[in-house]
């Protein structure tokens, strides 16, 4: 997966620092926008937990989605090795007590990367098989935090008013206690294509699935966190490159509590708007990131209680994206002992 040094001195550079983007345009007399970050700086202690969309991560053995979906590493177990190594160097540099991370093939696939890359870091790994037999991916999660309890929701909900219905084939819950605090981690991956209207009433139903699902729990007394590949924009905080949505996804889970007390916050909010980018899309296949092709599709949302003990966000810009994954990890610092 090297790729020439030309791409790398291609990488444009990122202001994950706080600051503007760098002053140095290269030929083009354009501030590049984005560079590799090189290590994760936490300023505040706290319980860290991470969302990151790992991008096919698979084996390279037996059957890996349908035969349209490609990927360099496909059928190939020693580049599927290589693929994991760099993820878990993304993922050693996060330090993250929690990770939650879509397009994991299966538990299997994370208890060798804890086993190749993460041995000394603490990790148990936890996967709840899905219903994408198309991609064959589904939500991983690793902690050094006890887990009491997982599970994933197969409720399906009408799509707008046909007959049609629709759920989350991607998504796994945890319970755990930290603190003393209940929490539940909602790990989810929405169907792809932010801006694509044909698909948004099928993720907008999916996000109805999920709000219930965080309604139930909230229901319990359990704060709850919701985090992942959510495919598309938050419209109350306009991300870099001021991506709008073209549904209520966020809206509607948001509103999962009863009142507008109790709604979730999206800590996208927390960080300056250069630095709220998630994902590359590449949309001219060019290899080169220019502005407009940085947007945030991934986010954490946080219930009232959580997000009272909010310490720090992060935005993991920590290796390039068209080496790597496509998608950074993200991540919160709470006041949990």
């Amino acid at each position: 997966m090297l790729r020439s040094l030309s791409l790398l001195l291609a990488l444009l550079v990122s202001s994950c620092s706080g600051g503007a983007p760098a002053p140095d345009a290269g030929a083009s007399g354009t501030p590049p926008p984005f560079e590799v970050q090189p290590a994760v700086d936490w300023r505040t202690e706290g319980v860290r937990i991470a969302a990151f969309n790992v991008e096919f991560l698979f084996d390279g053995e037996g059957n890996e989605g349908d035969d349209v979906i490609r990927f360099p590493w496909k059928g190939d177990p020693e580049k599927s090795r290589a693929h994991r190594d760099e993820i878990a160097q993304s993922i050693r540099q996060l330090d993250a007590d929690v990770v939650v991370m879509p397009e994991t093939e299966n538990l299997r696939v994370l208890e060798m990367m804890i086993e190749e890359s993460l041995s000394d870091m603490g990790y148990r790994a936890y996967l709840v098989d899905g219903q994408d037999s198309f991609t064959g991916q589904d939500v991983g999660l690793l902690s050094r935090i006890a887990v009491e309890d997982v599970g994933r929701t197969n409720e399906r909900v009408p799509v707008g008013v046909s007959d049609q219905t629709y759920g989350v084939s991607k998504n796994m819950w945890a319970r755990m206690t930290i603190g003393g605090v209940p929490v539940t981690l909602v790990g989810l991956h929405f169907l792809a294509r932010p801006l694509d209207a044909e698909r948004a009433p099928r993720r907008e139903a999916q996000a109805e699935v999920i709000r219930r699902l965080l309604e139930a729990e909230m229901a319990q007394g359990r704060e709850v966190i919701v985090l992942g590949d959510f495919n598309d924009f938050e419209p109350d905080v306009l991300d870099r490159a001021g991506s709008r949505p073209v549904t209520n996804v966020m809206a509607t889970i948001k509103s999962a509590g009863p009142g507008p007390e109790d709604d979730l916050v999206n800590v996208l909010g927390e960080i300056p708007q250069a630095q709220r980018f998630t994902s590359l899309y590449d949309r001219d296949g060019d290899e080169v990131i220019e502005e407009g092709e940085l947007s945030a599709i991934d986010h954490i949302l946080l219930s009232p209680g959580l997000y009272s003990r909010l310490r720090e966000v992060v935005f993991a810009h920590v290796h390039d994206p068209r080496e790597v994954s496509d998608h950074f990890p993200l991540a919160v610092s709470l006041a949990l002992e």
